[in-house]
């Protein structure tokens, strides 16, 4: 998947859509299992752009958050404290 990255413009509209959205997934301190990059994986392909509360220390966070991005390459929006916005271009319908 070649994506273009986001402008800066791009990511504050979609900050400002994020903001209002309620937590898609709660990952909790056992971190990023199959499933839950599955379940990841499945919200993102729904509905593009999502919310994700974490329950872990900030050094795990920036590591969940990098490991979601590289994985089921999607990009890190923005986040405050222990919630992170993702987003990825939703595919094409046929």
């Amino acid at each position: 998947m070649d994506t273009t990255p986001l402008t800066s413009a791009e990511k504050k509209e979609l900050r400002g859509i994020g903001q209002r959205l309620k937590p898609h997934l709660h990952i909790g301190k056992q971190g990023l299992s199959e499933n839950v990059i599955a379940e990841v994986e499945t919200a993102l392909l729904k509905n593009g752009l999502i919310k994700i509360r974490f329950e872990a220390d900030r050094e795990s966070l920036e590591s969940y958050s990098s490991e979601i991005t590289e994985k089921l390459h999607c990009e890190l929006v923005g986040g405050v404290g222990k919630t992170a916005i993702f987003f990825r271009d939703m595919p094409e319908k046929a």
